[in-house]
């Protein structure tokens, strides 16, 4: 019997209940043939007993059970199931998931459908997608069929459910054990991926529910922990930097249009937040969200470019107003389209607190943004 295509290594601290739950779903919902490695990180004994007596069920071929004698965090735990791992794909989870049909099959026909993408993410909660009001998950997952095949490149992927290419952890080794606990390893794994050539990506028609905050419930020390841990992370790669970037007018044609939009992707990949203001929704009238315009261009549409329609009439003043309304998590800098209203947004600079650059001064652009991402956050 040939090895399977891919390891499902999880962790599980506690929470037997949660974990329980969990791999009922993983084994009910996983149709491609995968090994299972569960990583206990030093549970108590009923939950030490439940894992070992796990066995394997329909398209979950094996079982491995690693007990850990101490908690060694998520990395720690993580990095001994890939340590153990054999398999061209592995794929993290959390043992606060539940899965729909076909979730694992999907995520292997994204990763493979394009060399450069190196991890991905499911649909979920966690990337901010969520079921209608009433629909049960199953169901919701049945109408992301359509969806097959489709992906969005994004900054980073997160660790709840994320598939990585053998080859990726072959060039970048293994997740990083110099954070406290857990908190932004995900981040630098995917930063040390991008930086080998690599995309990260989600599976738009792959859904997994994250029960969120249920292993580990926010409080001061988990406060602490994201603190300080986002903290190496921004020394280490740079924080992230918001960019407002608005149009006040349609480029004259498609290539012009391509143009701007590559330009807002190359700069989501420099872990950079870009945000478009433009009148009257979408330049292409017929289409009906900015993903599917980025396609019709033959783009990848990147997560980490967020579309803000505004009026077409006083496009300027509903994007000034827009931009110096903005108080939690402020720009950066902005890209001004126009002299005068970059002047504007100058005089103004006391209430948004950006730098102001025109569009079109690329030195200074790569100015601001260097001295941005050193700032301190």
């Amino acid at each position: 019997m040939p090895a399977p295509p891919c390891d499902l290594i999880l962790l599980s601290w506690n929470k037997l209940e949660l974990t329980r739950k969990c791999l009922e779903s993983l084994f009910q919902e996983t149709d491609t043939p995968a090994k299972l490695i569960i990583v206990d990180n030093a549970s108590e004994p009923p939950v030490r007993a439940f894992l070992a007596s796990v066995k394997p069920r329909g398209a979950i071929v094996d079982v491995e059970l690693i007990q850990n004698e101490r908690n060694s965090g998520y990395s720690g735990g993580m990095n001994a199931g890939l340590k153990r791992s054999g398999a061209p794909l592995l794929c993290l989870l959390n043992n606060d998931l539940v899965f729909t049909q076909g979730w694992l099959g999907e995520l292997i026909a994204v990763a493979e459908s394009n060399p450069q993408i190196g991890i991905v993410n499911p649909s979920s909660n966690s990337v901010g997608i969520l079921p209608p009001s009433g629909m049960a998950l199953p169901q919701f997952g049945r109408t992301l069929s359509g969806l097959k095949g489709i992906f969005t490149e994004v900054g980073m992927c997160i660790g709840f459910c994320m598939l990585i290419k053998r080859k990726v952890l072959d060039a970048v080794g293994f997740l990083t054990e110099e954070n406290e606990g857990f908190f932004f390893e995900d981040e630098d794994y995917s930063v040390r991926a991008q930086q080998a050539g690599f995309q990260c990506v989600v599976a738009e028609g792959a859904y997994v529910y994250h029960d969120e905050h249920k292993t580990f419930r926010p409080g001061r020390e988990r406060d602490i922990l994201f603190t300080r841990n986002r903290k190496k992370c921004n020394e280490k790669w740079g924080r992230r930097v918001r960019i407002a970037w608005p149009r006040f007018q349609a480029p004259p044609g498609a290539d012009e249009l391509r143009h701007w939009f590559s330009k807002l992707i190359y700069w989501a990949r420099r872990r950079a937040f870009v945000s478009t203001f433009y009148p009257g929704g979408h330049p292409a009238g017929h289409l009906t969200g900015h993903k599917e315009l980025f396609r019709s261009l033959g783009l990848v549409p990147h997560g980490d470019v967020q579309w803000n329609p505004i009026p077409r009439r006083l496009a300027p003043w509903f994007a000034f107003f827009r931009i110096l309304k903005r108080r939690k998590k402020p720009y950066d800098i902005i890209v001004a389209p126009s002299a005068r209203w970059g002047r504007c947004m100058q005089i103004f600079k006391f209430i948004h607190g950006a730098d102001v650059v025109q569009e079109g001064d690329e030195r200074l652009l790569e100015t601001r943004w260097k001295a941005r991402r050193a700032i301190a956050s």
